[in-house]
C-alpha cells in the first residue's frame, strides 16, 4: 500500500507532466520563435575584420585597425552558438508561502523552460533565499523541462529571508560562461542594485517581478493581524490606513539602469499573456 508521501510525489509528477505538455504546445505554436527573436543579436562575439564596403554599417568600423593599415575595416560579429540559460527562483518565505505567487512563478518558469527546450538551449534551475538552496544541473529538451517542473512542485526551502545581493554575487563567481539568467523574485529586498549591475556586465539578465496585489483590494476599515513571512514579526494593520504601495515604476527604472530587463508578473493576473506581450514588444524594438 502506498504511503501518503508517495501519493503526493506521484500527484506532483503528474501535475508537472501536464504543465510541461501545455507549455510545450504553447512554445510549438510560435512562442519559441518570439523567444528566439527577442534575444537574437544579444549574444554576439567578435569573428573577424573585413574590409568596409559602401552600404555597410559605419558604426562597425574599427578606426584603429583602419588607421594602421590605410584601408577601412569593420568588425564582423557572429551570434554565439550557445548561451546557457539559468532559471533562478526566489524561494524565500515571502514568495514560497503565497500559493498564488508561487503558482505564477512555476507557470512562468515552465514557459521559459519550454521555449529553451524548443530552441535546444541548455538550461539549469537554481533555488535561492538567503542562501543557495538547490541547483538542478543544465540539460536540454522536454525531459529536462519535466525534471525542472518536478523540482518546482516538490522542493521545500530551508531559508526564510531574501538575499538578492548575495545571490547576484554568488552567480558572478559561479558562472564562468556568458549566460542568460531569468531571475524570478518578489523583490522583497533592498540594496541589491549594485550587485545586479555587476552581474549584468557579463550576463544577460531578465528580472521577472512577481508582485502581490496591493492591500487596497481589501475592504476598508478592517483591522488585520499580519505576520511578515520572512522575519516572523506580527503587527496590526487597518486597511483604511494609507500604507505606501511599492513604487513599481521606481523598481523598474532601477533594474533597467542596472542593465537588466524587467518583466512585471502580478500574481493575480494571467502569466502567459504578460510574457507573450513582453516578447512581442521586444521583437518590435
Amino acid at each position: 500500500m502506498e504511503n501518503s508521501s508517495t501519493i503526493v510525489t506521484i500527484q506532483a509528477a503528474e501535475l508537472a507532466r501536464l504543465l510541461s505538455l501545455r507549455m510545450q504546445r504553447l512554445a510549438g505554436s510560435g512562442l519559441a520563435g518570439l523567444y528566439s527573436s527577442h534575444f537574437r543579436g544579444r549574444g554576439l562575439e567578435f569573428a573577424e575584420l573585413v574590409e568596409y564596403q559602401p552600404g555597410d554599417d559605419a558604426a562597425g568600423i574599427d578606426w584603429l585597425a583602419s588607421l594602421r593599415s590605410g584601408r577601412v575595416y569593420r568588425k564582423l560579429y557572429q551570434e554565439e552558438r550557445e548561451i546557457p540559460v539559468l532559471l533562478a527562483c526566489d524561494c524565500s518565505a515571502s514568495l514560497h508561502s503565497q500559493a498564488a505567487t508561487w503558482s505564477a512563478l512555476r507557470e512562468a518558469a515552465a514557459l521559459f523552460a519550454a521555449c529553451a527546450a524548443s530552441c535546444q538551449d541548455p538550461f539549469a534551475l537554481t533555488f535561492y533565499s538567503d542562501r543557495l538552496e538547490r541547483r538542478l544541473p543544465a540539460g536540454r529538451g522536454p525531459r529536462q523541462a519535466r525534471r525542472m517542473l518536478a523540482e518546482l512542485y516538490e522542493f521545500q526551502p530551508v531559508g526564510q529571508m531574501t538575499d538578492l545581493e548575495g545571490f547576484c554575487q554568488s552567480m558572478q563567481n559561479a558562472l564562468h560562461q556568458r549566460s542568460r539568467i531569468f531571475l524570478f523574485s518578489d523583490l522583497c529586498d533592498t540594496g541589491y542594485i549594485s550587485a545586479l549591475a555587476q552581474l549584468c556586465r557579463r550576463h544577460e539578465v531578465l528580472v521577472c517581478h512577481l508582485a502581490n496585489p496591493p492591500l487596497s483590494a481589501l475592504p476598508s476599515r478592517v483591522w488585520l493581524e499580519t505576520r511578515d513571512c520572512e522575519s516572523g514579526r506580527r503587527s496590526l494593520l487597518q486597511t483604511a490606513s494609507k500604507r505606501p504601495a511599492p513604487d513599481l515604476a521606481a523598481i523598474r527604472q532601477n533594474i533597467l539602469q542596472a542593465g537588466a530587463e524587467y518583466l512585471l508578473l502580478p500574481s493575480n493576473e494571467p502569466v502567459i499573456p504578460a510574457i507573450m506581450q513582453f516578447f512581442r514588444a521586444g521583437v518590435r524594438r
